[in-house]
């Protein structure tokens, strides 16, 4: 068995602004917010996806909190069910839908070692909670200086992205929520996909990755061996990937 780990926002689905310098004329719009798509791919990853279901574990691992991840509606829109997926940063495992309570009694115990996010909060000034298991907040409202090394002392690292501030328990890890999923199935071979720091530890854990070449962990100088790179970028980074990743289902 194969358990196929993918991050979403920028790596498999992408807004109108990350789409990349091509959009073709014919997408799937999983999300939009008024008039403009804020989570699309093309017909050619949807289709791949679902291949990857149908012959994989395909695991949607994402930093989106359930609510969020609930809005793209991949039954409906891509006729795929996922039996597992991460969300919240690996604090919320869905197992059929629906939130795992062993996985949540697993969390609490991980996030016991670091200072309550109310402490953090209070730092951040102006913060939303996810799903109880890291906060996000605005950058422009957030004082940037000394914040990473204060959050590391506290147990949690911040992660900046573009005009959010997400601020995480270092315990907090897509990998970890994967390595459950692996241990549950036991699958033996584990392909994953990411573009951005909160992925390198699902990359790093995996038995062969992928991440797109306009990803903010690429920018950042992270590499692997097993760890490819796409050639495009925006939506034909995310039919590269979703293609990388159903090729890797084929005994070599």
């Amino acid at each position: 068995m194969i358990i196929a780990a993918t991050d979403l926002d920028r790596t498999l689905v992408h807004s109108a602004r990350a789409a990349g310098p091509v959009v073709p004329e014919s997408v799937v719009c999983l999300e939009r917010r008024g008039d403009v798509p804020t989570a699309m791919l093309t017909p050619r990853t949807a289709a791949d996806l679902v291949t990857l279901d149908r012959h994989a574990t395909w695991v949607p691992a994402t930093a989106r909190t359930v609510a969020e991840y609930r809005r793209l509606d991949l039954p409906s829109r891509l006729g795929v069910a996922p039996r597992f997926a991460v969300c919240a940063g690996g604090g919320v495992l869905l197992v059929d839908g629906e939130p795992d309570a062993s996985w949540a009694r697993e969390v609490r115990r991980r996030l016991a070692v670091s200072a309550p996010p109310a402490e953090v909060a209070r730092r951040l000034g102006t913060a939303r909670d996810a799903d109880g298991c890291f906060l996000v907040a605005r950058r422009a409202q957030v004082r940037l200086d000394g914040l990473a090394a204060w959050c590391a002392e506290r147990g949690w690292r911040v992660d900046v992205d573009r005009a959010k501030v997400h601020v995480l328990p270092v315990a907090l890890t897509k990998s970890a929520a994967v390595a459950e999923v692996r241990r549950r199935t036991g699958a033996a071979h584990l392909l994953a996909a990411g573009d951005s720091p909160l992925d390198a530890d699902l990359l790093a854990a995996a038995d062969a990755g992928i991440q797109p070449v306009d990803g903010r962990l690429h920018a950042s100088g992270w590499r692997a061996d097993h760890v490819a790179v796409t050639t495009g970028s925006g939506l034909a980074a995310g039919e590269e990937i979703a293609a990388w990743l159903v090729r890797g289902l084929r005994p070599t």
